[in-house]
């Protein structure tokens, strides 16, 4: 049979068409990689050179360089079946482990992987006209292997020119501010102690320091076998929180050793004995008391729900723990396993809770330390058997008659609505038991932070403005009143996405400053209205110190975008008559150890005079973003 080319190139050709029309329009074959560095930046190479051709969808090396991304593009006439000319227009970016994209010398925003980038390329756009995009993408840390998305995409009005109007009615006070909003937590001890790192510590607010992997090193034997006591890193750590002025959570883990029910070097079994771990829990409590450094908060071990507690041979998984957890579930668990690491878990909060009691009546006894929140893994991918364990530890308390003064789980990377989920769901099991819904008081995160792994937005404001939107859209409507930073100090100067909020010497990373600008927050709240998907905010009105105070956040999951805002302060208090005010602000260029190893402390970028009722004030704010304004007296 013959075949007819021609027509087959005729198809061939409108088949490609009709595929590269279902497509987003992405900017092909007007992209290289022009030059590769060590280290980063600070500004486009003036000479890009030719470079190596390459396209969206292509692999990115996944080595420690940083290199440049040049995009030479020309606006097209349309953007899916929308023509372009007098839009605004711009360009949704993601390559390889994340970096920050540049317009001339100017850098617009920071991405990665998770948190794209978008960035507006023509305000007004002309079909056809040039423009060039510098995108300087990072060295790995976590992952990201392709050059995923370079789309151009036409931007809401709303979003891209709009001013957004904000009003903050001064005469409208709500509640007490919470004295501290953001608090600390550590596992395996510090960097250092060291004084200066205390002050640090001091100016930046934190009331509470939680801390874990107490216990390890307090018992153990001695060449001979003789049972020794050593209670100096315990000490040394609740020492630091009394200096800081942190109230201390000292969450009862791991075990030591010479307790083992099974041999385990990464410190994760049961007692072979409770009522020795009790003993345990009962001279911790009584030693801070007698040392003056009283410990208030107590929780019960750390993530049991995901294995970080191995059952001992009495942990059989009995009948009566296999009755109660399918009640907590709601129905019965197969997992034999799960069971026995359930009963493992009940035995230990109790003989915790009646140790530490025992010592000290007033103290408050809390878990269950969830790795995520109090769901299932059916329910969310990455938490696993959350209401089994939470649900569980309520019906042990009930049944045992033990304390649950505050309830505490972990979480990372989440978005607000989620976390803010997890604190409903958690209610919601309360309102099942109507007694421990009146004892518990506070409702912790332990641990809280951008990712749970090593991410480069943890390094500068992309991660600290994902804090600063958990505070504004999660932990202070939802009541979270003990979120804890994980965790506190890298011991040196290095970048590669570390969980730290300090660094060597104590330099500042962005979600210090931003910690440092909730925790001043003090007196009453005060209403706020006009936030959107972007902008969220709070505001607080302190008489004593004469400060009106408003945060506003520029946060986005995904695409934030650079927002014009304008905002209006209504019925100011008359004792400022006659004041000041100032502006603080936390973005890509400000207040930021990555952008500038010389400037990483909190920075004022504009003050004045106040003038007038009702106050006026317009900024626009960078994506990724957190802005102080405060308005003080005379």
């Amino acid at each position: 049979m013959r075949i007819n080319t021609s027509h087959l190139v005729v198809s061939l050709r409108c088949v490609l068409l009709l595929t590269l029309l279902a497509l987003p329009f992405s900017s092909f074959a007007d992209w290289r990689v022009a030059s590769t560095h060590d280290q980063r930046q600070t500004r486009p190479p003036k000479n890009a050179g030719a470079g190596t051709a390459i396209k969206p969808g292509d692999r990115w090396p996944t080595d420690q360089k940083f290199r440049w991304l040049i995009g030479d593009l020309q606006i097209p006439e349309t953007i899916g079946k929308e023509p372009s000319a007098g839009k605004t227009v711009g360009l949704q970016i993601s390559c390889g482990d994340g970096g920050e994209i540049f317009i001339g010398d100017q850098v617009q925003c920071r991405f990665d992987n998770d948190h794209p980038g978008l960035v507006v390329v023509a305000e007004k756009a002309e079909p056809g006209a040039e423009v060039r995009l510098a995108v300087q993408v990072y060295g790995k840390v976590q992952g990201g292997d392709k050059f995923d998305q370079a789309t151009w995409v036409i931007i809401d009005q709303k979003r891209s020119q709009d001013r957004l109007a904000l009003t903050v009615d001064a005469a409208q006070v709500g509640g007490k501010v919470p004295n501290g909003i953001v608090g600390l937590s550590q596992g395996g001890g510090m960097s250092d102690y060291e004084d200066a790192t205390a002050k640090k510590l001091q100016e930046g607010g934190f009331r509470w320091f939680r801390m874990d992997n107490v216990f390890t090193p307090v018992w153990r034997k001695d060449k001979q076998g003789n049972l020794t006591t050593n209670w100096a890193d315990f000490d040394k750590r609740v020492d630091f929180m009394y200096k800081i002025g942190a109230d201390p959570i000292i969450a009862v883990s791991y075990m030591p050793q010479v307790l083992d029910a099974v041999p385990n070097n990464e410190r994760q079994s049961a007692p072979k004995d409770y009522a020795a771990w009790e003993e345990l829990c009962f001279q911790a409590a009584k030693r801070s008391l007698e040392r003056g450094k009283r410990v208030p908060f107590w929780e019960v071990w750390n993530e049991v729900n995901t294995g970080w507690l191995k059952p001992g041979p009495e942990d059989t998984g009995s009948e009566s723990f296999q009755k109660l957890y399918a009640e907590a579930l709601g129905k019965p668990q197969t997992n034999l396993m799960i069971i026995r690491r359930f009963e493992a878990y009940c035995k230990l909060y109790r003989a915790s809770a009646r140790g530490i009691r025992r010592a000290d009546p007033q103290a408050k006894i809390g878990g269950p330390a969830l790795a995520s929140g109090p769901m299932e893994s059916s329910e969310r991918g990455h938490a696993a058997h959350g209401k089994g364990f939470a649900r569980g530890l309520m019906l042990w308390c009930q049944q045992e008659n033990l304390p649950l003064d505050f309830v505490s789980w972990h979480e990372y990377f989440q978005s607000a609505d989620v976390i803010a989920k997890e604190a409903e769901t958690f209610r919601k099991y309360l309102n099942d038991f109507p007694a421990l819904k009146q004892t518990v008081q506070s409702f912790m995160i332990t641990e809280w932070n951008e990712a749970w792994w090593p991410d480069r937005p943890q390094d500068h404001e992309l991660g600290a403005a994902w804090c600063a939107n958990s505070i504004t859209r999660a932990f202070i409507p939802a009541a979270i009143d003990r979120p804890c930073f994980f965790y506190v100090k890298q011991g040196d100067m290095g970048f590669r996405g570390d969980y730290s909020l300090l660094m060597k010497d104590n330099v500042p990373k962005a979600s210090y400053n931003v910690a440092k600008i909730f925790n001043g927050l003090s007196g009453n709240w005060v209403t706020i209205t006009g936030t959107d998907g972007d902008i969220s905010g709070v505001a607080a009105w302190d008489a004593t110190k004469g400060r009106l105070a408003v945060v506003l956040v520029n946060f986005r999951d995904r695409y934030a975008l650079r927002r014009h805002v304008s905002l209006s302060l209504q019925n100011l208090p008359k004792e400022l008559a006659g004041g000041t005010w100032q502006q603080w602000t936390v973005d890509a260029t400000h207040s930021n150890v990555w952008n500038n190893q010389g400037k990483p402390e909190l920075a004022r970028t504009r003050d004045g005079e106040l003038e007038g009722q009702p106050f006026q004030w317009q900024e626009t704010l960078m994506p990724n973003s957190v802005t102080l304004l405060e308005l003080v007296r005379k």
